[in-house]
């Protein structure tokens, strides 16, 4: 059993099944007699699952119960079953994970000309902040979006996520919706306006992911909201309406996505801003001001956060600089590469900067 769904394998009777709790609608259970075994029945709307030999051993009426409890619940619960629910986002995977969600993305920006644009850079510097990715990491993550050549195959790093999650609840689902969000928000940093469906990359991520396109187009509106309210003029009581109307719009649809996803993906947003914002309902003006102060407090701290990680950046590839002036074989090659490089950072930099400007003069409005 997970979050949301019951897995079980009735032994050499077709293999491993899934049923979604959210589609139960009703259960039944039969005591086996000497030479058969008990049964327990899933009814759902297209058809019946019947379990009997992966149940043997269990109290059916303590089975029922459960499962009567279950499906009540997802009568009344505001929003469907999911693993996601139990409360796994991306900044609490295990580094090893981390790093190879980053490195999809990293893959992902280089595509269009084998470079991580300063735009490109940003973005996934401050997705990293977001990741809370510890300094090891960091560095690993640094010499990879610093060096083309070192590029190892997206379809290599998914495989590796996937076995690693297998038997980590709620891991899978926080890296697809996080990661898949976090692609389309780097593809409006590089084509705004262009429909993701033109883009392969992101069609194979999604296939990869298991995601429909209705998901897809969820993110696509969160990435949206979540630009909104960076405007100075922002109307946040207005943006905090429209977040609870998308997401009840979405609930028990093929775009369903979780409300933390959709708000602490493809954004600079956190977790802390999510709980102040999103989950509190009040919507006086004076709760929604202090929601909002809150809000760019946490990306103050993490444009600084930014730019000390810029900084670090900055500081590897002079390293790498004055080591490519002790060589003689393709120092001028080397040399207009990590310039470019530097040139890339710095202007990454200046980006943050202006931004924290921004935050802070909207902070004292």
């Amino acid at each position: 059993m997970t979050g949301d769904s019951l897995y079980f394998d009735n032994f050499m009777q077709g293999g491993l099944k899934c049923v979604r709790y959210e589609d139960i609608v009703r259960v039944t259970v039969h005591e086996g007699k000497r030479f058969s075994p008990d049964k327990l029945v899933l009814i759902t709307p297209l058809q019946e699952y019947i379990l009997d030999a992966c149940i043997d051993g269990l109290n059916l009426n303590t089975i029922q119960t459960i499962f009567d409890y279950i499906i009540e619940k997802a009568k009344s619960s505001e929003e469907p079953f999911s693993i996601s629910e139990q409360g796994v986002l991306s900044y609490q995977l295990p580094e090893s994970l981390k790093l190879s969600y980053l490195k999809v993305l990293c893959n992902y920006a280089y595509i269009n000309d084998d470079i991580i644009d300063s735009k490109e850079y940003n973005a996934i510097t401050k997705i990293s902040i977001r990741m809370e990715v510890e300094g090891e990491t960091r560095s690993d993550l640094r010499i990879y979006m610093n060096d083309n050549a070192k590029r190892v195959k997206s379809g290599y790093f998914l495989r590796e996520l996937k076995k690693s999650t297998e038997n980590e609840t709620g891991y899978w689902d926080a890296i697809k919706y996080c990661m898949t969000q976090d692609a389309l928000y780097i593809h409006d940093v590089q084509s705004p306006g262009k429909d993701w469906r033109e883009d392969g990359f992101l069609g194979s991520l999604k296939n990869q992911c298991e995601l429909t396109e209705e998901q897809m187009d969820s993110m696509v509106y969160a990435v949206k909201l979540n630009k909104k309210m960076l405007l100075k003029d922002a109307d946040m009581a207005k943006l905090k309406q429209e977040w609870k109307k998308f997401t009840a719009s979405v609930k028990n649809t093929k775009g369903y996505v979780p409300s933390r996803y959709l708000f602490c993906s493809g954004s600079v947003y956190g977790i802390k801003s999510y709980n102040g914002f999103l989950k509190k309902d009040e919507t006086s003006q004076s709760a929604i001001n202090k929601q909002r102060e809150l809000i760019l407090q946490e990306l103050i701290i993490n444009n600084q956060k930014s730019v000390n990680v810029l900084i670090g950046d900055m500081n590897y590839l002079a390293a790498r600089l004055e080591k490519a002036l002790e060589t003689e074989e393709k120092i001028q090659q080397d040399y207009d590469n990590i310039k470019i490089l530097l040139n890339r950072i710095k202007a990454a930099m200046s980006t943050v900067k202006e931004e924290e400007e921004y935050n802070n003069s909207m902070l004292n409005n």
